[in-house]
Parts: C-alpha cells; structure tokens; sequence
C-alpha cells in the first residue's frame, strides 16, 4: 500500500485480502480532517479546536417520526435515520455486525493516525471551574407565573421565505379539542398565556355594537394592507372555548387589546393621532368578568410605541398614556368590588438603549397607570440565515450581554416607578418565525434558557416564550408534540423557585452561565441550572455556598479568595449519605439541532398516550463534583443546601 496515499482515498480498504466495509471520502476525511465533512456542516468552533458541532442537512419533519427514533435509541442504543424500522435475517444481521465491528477498526486506524499526524488538533480538556452562591438573600423574586408563552393572531397564510409555519397554531384555528395541546399546557402549570401579537391591534371583538368602520369579519391576506392583513375577529364562541381550554388547563392570560380600534389603518399614516376608542375593548373586560375567566393581566397594543416600531405604526408617548389611563379607568370601573383586579401592562414595545420613549411614556402616565412595562426581545437577528451562523448567534456571548444592558436600564428606570414591574412580554429570539434548523432544537436552549436565568436575576416578573406553538420557534411544534426547549421549561417550572440568589463564577469564566434559585416546593433547598457554552472543555463545578454574606457582592476579579473574603459552606462538609439530584440534558448524538434532546442520556418522548415523560433525576454524592460535558446543561438540585433565605418561602 502506497504509505503517502491520503487517507480519504477511495482506495484505503485495498490493503485488506477479504471483504471489508468500504469507509468512503467523506468519513475518512472527517477523522483526517477533524473539521471538515460534506454529508455535514460545521456549524460553529469556539476556542481551539476540539470538537465541531455538526447538523444533520435531513430535518426531523415528522413528530411520529422523531419519537420512533427516539423509542430505537431508548431501546437498542442505536440510531438508524435512514430506515429505523427496518427487519434484518439472522444472516443479514451477522453480516452487518461484521460490517459495523470492520468499519469501527478502520475508523479507529484513521482517527490514531491524525492524532499522530497533527499535534495541534485538540480533543475535549478538563477544568475546575467554582461556583459560588449566596445563599443568605435572595437579590429578586419572582411570581408563580413568570413562566409564559404566547399564542399569536397569525392565520394559516402567513408566511416568511416561502414556508408557513403557522398553519393550525392560530388563536383561531387551534384544535383546541387536541388533548396533546391540554397535556402540554397543563403540564407547564402555573403557566401564564400571552394572546397577542401584531395583529392583536386589528382585531376585534365580537360583543356589543361595532362602529360602522371597524366590522367582524376574518382575516384576509392584502399585502398592501397593514400588517398585510385586513379584517379580524374574535367571536365569543371562540372566546368561551378558549377559557374552557385555559381553566381546565390551570392556565392565566395576559390578553393583548387592539389599540388602534377607531383610528386609521392606513399604511400611509405612520404616526398615530386622535384618540383610541376603548368601547370594544370595554365590552370585552365586561364579558370577561361576567363569566369569570382566567384573564390577570390586559395589555395595550403590540410594538406601537418608539422611534423603532415595528409594527408600522408609532403612538406618540403622550398619546400612548392618555390611552393607558383610559384603561386603567376600565379597570378599575369594573373590578372595583374585586381584591383581585388584572393587572395594566403596556407597551409590548421592541426597546433600544438611550431612546427616550419608554421613560416619556411612564412619566405621562403617572403613577399607578401602568402595573408592568413590557418589551420583547428578538437579539439572535432574523431567522433568515444559515444555520451555522444562527447557532453562533446563540452562542456569542456578545449578544447575552447587550440584552443584559437593557435589564439593567429598566431596572434602574423602574426605581424612580416602584409600583411599576417590568416584564418580557414576547422573546422568540430570531424573528420573523425564528429559524427552522435552530429555534425549535437542542441548541436554542442556550438562548432561552440563559435569558429566563437572566430575566429572573433582573427582577422581571414574566417571561413570555415566542411562541407556544406557531412558527420554528414554537414550545411544541404543530401537532402538539414538544421541541427540546420545551422540556428545558418543564424543568423550570418543577425545580426553579420564587426566590433568585447571586451566582459569582470565580475568575469570571465565559464558558459557563448559571443561575441559581430557591429549590420549588422546598424549605431550605436550592436549585442551580448551568449551561456549558464550550464545545471543548468538560468543567468539573466546585460548588460552594455562602451562608453568611457582609452586605457587599463577591467580586470576580479579586485575589483574594473566596474562603478568605467569605464563611463558606461546601460540599465536603456534608455527610456522604447527602446527594445532589442532577438533571443533564444533552442533544441526541451530539447534534446541536437534534429535535431529541437526552436528560441523563435517556431520549424524553410522549408516551403512547400522549402522557408527558418522567424527568428522573441522577442521585450523585455531595462529595462528588458536578461534571458539565461541552454543549450541555444541567439543573442540579441540592435540597440539603439549609438556604436561610429559602426557609417557608417556597410553595409546591
């Protein structure tokens, strides 16, 4: 055999005398390579090279089809994408595990030779990473429904890039009789329910008497009209159903008001003038209350407010908070014999840092107008491009953090408003549907996930996930069935608490985000959710927790110690019989925008019946460390943790 031939050589089985499996030049190259695979797409490397996260070009379309691949990993640990459900003979089956234990030696040979032939590729590392968390106070707290997510108005013609992704997720058009669509809600319970969106400010609501120039009728696509759409309608059959869904469900609503019922839907007249004519509005709130229905919350309008409205409209601010109080006065009419009244929330504004209209628009309103502000995150870009640079997008922490300066604005802006809270009234990441290798995957997790930690240590008292379902980036996708980051939220709501305590990753380490809260259901206990963004380094987290604290926040940057700044309490100070529950999710076979997302290696599907799996956790010793592998994360639960600011705090 020629020794200098390259390895991804058609040839490189010639120098076996008997049949072997042919390893053809794309998977020689692969291990020749390391970084290089046509049947694949490198989709992002972070730091030296040690691993690739590669996407499958063949997308997992079929929810039936995802579980059957899931139900063949969970059974046999094997994944055949090809034909999972095919029968083999016994001497077919014994031809193949000859061909399989070949092809694996051959593989073996090639990866041997490129650790020989490049020193410089590198392969996983290890590191010691601390983390430590304060456990004396808590810095925020938030409410039992700060998780959320929304339903939109779209209809079924609504599409972006020549796809349409909304077909049957409508307010609508749900199949509200889908008893998937009820497991999958009420599973998330306590859950909040934001129904709104764009064309939330076109539609109106079939109770009472409509003024001659707004009528009942249902959308149709006009892409000369605002938002493309004319018409729009909720009947109070639609509505009624719906509330049978919500109460049965456990579920609360948000509902978004159409603020421009009454004024002009000319695309030609940006700026908003004259007053919003709230009489429909009204008739509904009153509909509502008769029947007592599940609504905490009235929004007013969607993106109608700032220099960057998206909505094609622009509500001046003064105008903006005359409408509010026109609102707060419906409110407050109608629930005046209520304890309990729904909260005003607006403006369901996209916020840019140093624009003056949100401050302008509290400051109109007064004091006692507005209950919550509420804006909508959307800082991964357009789903439009390529799915590495979308994954890059999740993973570029330059992005996390100009989102962090926009908490850390409102925070400060809410202190001159303290009766005012602040929430993120729709999140989808990528906008215009998000993006349909990404969004509805395993990888998404590490936007979602990290802005709920973030929204939460910043005091918001709602986080609305765009969208339940509808679009790529829906909770579940059309038929009910959930996408990965929809287990990531299942695993909040169960483990993550009210109470949110500060995390100080020692020396600042970029790969790792985490955020730790009050253990649910729990006095005393903790729970840590941390997100491993390097696809090379396995961090092994020393955990330690602050049980006394002097007031002032631990620096990361510090030479001193932290045992020397602070009274710790570690891990070994506890009795072995102590263990930590720990729930690792991990993407099926590495595949950053796999459909099947893994908790403790174990593929999470419905069941036959359509029953939500068990989350089982892995019971580790306190004296062992946690270990993160690269491009996972986990939820670690440690109810021994005697957190004093958790003692009677939390509810089940």
């Amino acid at each position: 055999m020629d020794t200098d031939r390259d390895p991804g050589s058609a040839h490189v089985h010639s120098q076996y005398p008997f049949a072997v499996p042919v390893i053809s030049d794309v998977e020689a190259r692969t291990f020749y390579e390391a970084r290089k695979r046509s049947e694949f797409e490198i989709t992002h490397t972070q730091g030296p090279i040690c691993r690739s996260i590669w996407t499958s070009p063949v997308r997992e379309n079929v929810p039936i089809q995802r579980e059957r691949d899931a139900e063949s990993v969970a059974n046999s640990g094997n994944y055949n994408s090809q034909n999972p459900h095919r029968t083999l003979s016994k001497t077919t089956v014994f031809a193949v595990m000859a061909n399989s234990v070949m092809r694996l030696l051959i593989i073996c040979t090639l990866l041997s030779s490129v650790r020989s032939r490049n020193a410089d590729i590198k392969f996983d590392e290890e590191a010691q990473t601390r983390l430590v968390i304060d456990t004396s106070r808590t810095i925020a707290t938030v409410g039992d429904l700060f998780l959320c997510a929304t339903l939109d108005w779209w209809p079924a013609s609504k599409c972006d890039y020549g796809s349409c992704p909304s077909s049957g997720a409508g307010i609508l058009d749900l199949d509200l009789e889908n008893p998937r669509l009820e497991k999958t809600l009420s599973g998330l319970a306590p859950f909040m329910v934001r129904l709104g969106g764009t064309l939330q400010d076109r539609v109106v609501y079939d109770v009472g008497n409509l003024i001659p120039a707004e009528r009942c009728v249902p959308f149709s696509f006009n892409e000369t009209a605002l938002f493309s759409f004319t018409g729009g309608c909720l009947r109070t059959e639609r509505w009624d159903a719906l509330n049978r869904l919500f109460i049965k469900t456990g579920v609360s609503v948000a509902f978004g008001l159409n603020a421009l019922y009454g004024r002009s839907k000319s695309v030609a007249r940006v700026q908003v003038v004259g007053p919003w004519n709230p009489s429909n509005a009204e008739r509904l709130i009153r509909y509502t209350r008769d029947r007592g229905y599940p609504v905490i919350a009235w929004e007013l309008g969607n993106e109608l407010l700032g220099g960057s409205a998206l909505s094609g409209k622009i509500v001046p601010p003064e105008l903006y908070a005359s409408d509010a109080k026109k609102l707060r006065k419906i409110i407050d009419k109608l629930y005046r014999d209520r304890i309990l009244k729904p909260s005003l929330v607006a403006p369901d504004m996209y916020y840019e840092l140093n624009t003056p209209e949100l401050p302008e628009f509290l400051n109109a309103s007064g004091e006692g107008v507005i209950d919550a502000i509420t804006r909508h995150i959307y800082n991964l870009g357009p789903g439009a491009v390529s799915t590495s640079e979308m994954i890059s997008n999740v993973l570029n922490s330059s992005r996390s953090e100009s989102e962090v300066s926009k908490y850390e604005f409102i925070e400060d802006l809410l202190k001159e408003h303290p009766r005012t809270s602040a929430w993120v009234g729709e999140a989808g990441g990528a906008f215009d549907g998000g993006h349909p290798e990404v969004s509805n995957s395993f990888i998404n997790a590490f936007w979602y996930l990290d802005q709920l930690g973030t929204a939460s240590r910043y005091n918001n008292q709602a986080f609305c996930r765009q969208s339940f379902v509808g679009s790529f980036y829906g909770l579940v996708d059309s038929n009910f069935t959930p996408n990965p980051d929809y287990y990531g939220a299942l695993l909040w709501r169960r483990l993550m608490g009210n109470g949110v305590f500060l995390v100080d990753i020692a020396g600042g380490n970029d790969d790792i985000r985490a955020y730790a809260h009050c253990q649910r259901g729990s006095e005393g206990g903790l729970t840590l959710l941390v997100l491993n963004y390097s696809n090379c380094t396995r961090h092994h987290l020393d955990l330690r927790l602050l049980t006394s604290f002097d007031g002032s926040e631990p620096s990361s940057t510090s030479k001193k110690s932290q045992e020397d700044e602070y009274r710790t309490l570690s891990s070994e100070a506890f009795e072995s019989r102590d263990v930590r529950l720990e729930y690792h999710m991990s993407a099926l076979n590495g595949t950053a925008t796999s459909r099947i997302v893994l908790l403790n290696g174990r593929p999470l599907i419905l069941t036959p019946s359509g029953e939500l799996p068990t989350l089982s956790p892995r019971e580790v010793n306190s004296e062992s460390p946690t270990s993160l592998a690269p491009l996972t994360y986990a939820y670690v639960v440690i109810p021994w943790a005697n957190a004093p600011a958790c003692a009677a705090t939390e509810i089940s």
